[in-house]
């Protein structure tokens, strides 16, 4: 990709027209449960956005922040919230003959800063959410994007969703009737995945093109179920090359800047829900997400069962006067028994899970129980178990840490083998490490990266990339070092 301009993102859903600056999403209000920083390229949103941030004793404040000068010293604190609304909001531009713009500019925003991942976020959100939804009913809120739900729950512990601080904070508002999005996760790392009362958006590498033929899975992706045994997530957005205005914190000659991830790719979904509800506001929620899902394609050969969003599909139907499709079932799996009721022995590998999750944040399992569990045929209970052994303790472990990760099979469970093995390297294993840099898997690549960088001074550095497309361009000098070094032996 690199050298090219991408696609817009509104062509990439499959939008067969640039949505309208001055009508997409008009009178149709997101909150956006995120930090931002004040920036030029908002000011056009005027009143139409505003910041609420919640402090810790629970006082609420409410600031015109795209009327806000910027910070004295650019930081990078509130970037992520600001790419987030330039997706959804941005001015037009035109790179190659190509039409770039938001994807909901005429929507009304709320960023909610709640202070998040810290002590008493819960009740901060819930605070600031129960305060958006019944002071300021002008704003007529239809989403809520929350790209972070998970909150400071573990990432590979397995707990039922319902014990979510956010899940638990959320609750009010979705018995109102207002769609929650979230982003389902950028790595197969972890084993938490969101709740099935919210559309879950995972992501997939589209190389930056509209064209769907050049369209492929997104391989360190995570899908499956999650602690209540439902299937997640419900649909796929491009999460490489997401072009919006520059905003870098440091500057750079370039004139846009990308966003990544499935935080992107679920501020791409609710650009196209706040246009669809803009469009068509007879429209539920409900009936919403699942013609989303309904018109959606899938992704060939993948075992991911969500489908690609495809905007133009769902606008030809509505058009036609198409009947709704009835409720798929994919996502609608039995749920797993209770935490207190889930056995280590089920055939459930969720309820497995579930179990050893307790066990262990009992301390009621043994090093050697953990070993045990690395064997487990379910790569979620494997995470937990290598994520519990934290990092080898001796060398006949290291030993088994390094011919573990050589033949796992799983990406997320390579990562935390890579990891305890990050712990305590030295710079003799430089040629166990290197043929790694090469993986997947993001964390894996991330621990190579890592160590690599503890010697600067005689090993070469490992450039990280999020784009699949560059990951072995990005490995070739440390891997050329490598076979230079083999020569030499």
């Amino acid at each position: 990709m690199e050298g090219n301009i991408p696609d817009p993102t509104w062509a990439r859903l499959g939008f067969r027209e640039p949505p309208d600056f001055n009508h997409s999403g008009q009178n149709i209000g997101i909150v956006i449960i995120d930090k931002i920083k004040p920036h030029h390229t908002i000011r056009h949103l005027g009143h139409r956005i505003k910041q609420v941030t919640v402090h810790d004793d629970l006082s609420i404040e409410c600031s015109n922040v795209a009327l806000e000068p910027p910070p004295e010293k650019d930081v990078e604190m509130g970037v992520h919230g600001l790419q987030t609304v330039l997706a959804l909001s941005h001015m037009p531009f035109v790179i190659g003959g190509q039409t770039h713009v938001g994807l909901a500019p005429a929507a009304n925003y709320i960023v909610l800063d709640h202070g998040a991942f810290t002590e008493g976020e819960g009740e901060r959100l819930k605070r600031g959410m129960d305060w958006i939804l019944t002071e300021q009913t002008e704003w007529n809120i239809k989403i809520i994007l929350c790209m972070g739900w998970q909150a400071s729950d573990h990432i590979v512990h397995l707990n039922h969703t319902q014990e979510n601080s956010t899940v638990q904070a959320l609750d009010s508002a979705l018995q109102q009737g207002i769609l929650v999005i979230c982003s389902n996760g950028n790595t197969r790392l972890g084993n938490i995945m969101p709740p099935i009362d919210y559309f879950t958006v995972g992501g997939y590498n589209d190389r930056g093109k509209a064209n769907r033929h050049l369209h492929v899975p997104y391989p360190d992706e995570p899908f499956g179920r999650n602690g209540d045994g439902h299937y997640r997530p419900d649909i796929l957005a491009p999460r490489v090359y997401l072009t919006i205005p520059f905003c870098e914190s440091k500057e750079k000659p370039e004139k846009i800047s990308y966003y990544w991830g499935t935080s992107g790719a679920a501020t791409l979904v609710t650009g196209a829900a706040a246009y669809l509800f803009s469009k068509y506001p007879e429209i539920s929620s409900k009936d919403l997400r699942r013609l989303l899902i309904e018109f959606g394609d899938p992704l060939i050969e993948y075992d991911n069962n969500a489908p690609r969003i495809n905007v133009g599909r769902v606008t030809n139907s509505l058009e036609m006067g198409d009947k709704l499709p009835k409720s798929k079932s994919i996502n609608c799996l039995p749920s797993v028994k209770t935490i207190a009721q889930a056995s280590i022995h089920s055939s459930d590998e969720i309820e497995r899970g579930l179990a050893l999750t307790s066990l262990v944040q009992r301390q009621q399992c043994t090093r050697q129980d953990l070993w045990k569990f690395t064997e487990d045929d379910s790569s979620v209970v494997r995470k937990i178990a290598v994520f519990a052994l934290i990092k080898p303790e001796n060398e006949q472990e290291r030993a088994t840490f390094w011919e573990r990760l050589s033949a796992e099979s799983e990406g997320g469970v390579r990562g935390w083998y890579a990891y305890g093995l990050l712990q305590d390297a030295d710079e003799v294993e430089a040629p166990k490490w290197i043929p790694w840099s090469t993986d997947t898997n993001w964390a894996v690549r991330w621990c190579v990266s890592e160590y690599l960088s503890q010697y600067t001074d005689f090993l070469p550095q490992l450039e990280k990339t999020h784009d699949p497309d560059l990951i072995q361009d990005k490995a070739l000098a440390v891997l050329q070092w490598l076979s230079s070094y083999r020569s030499l032996e």
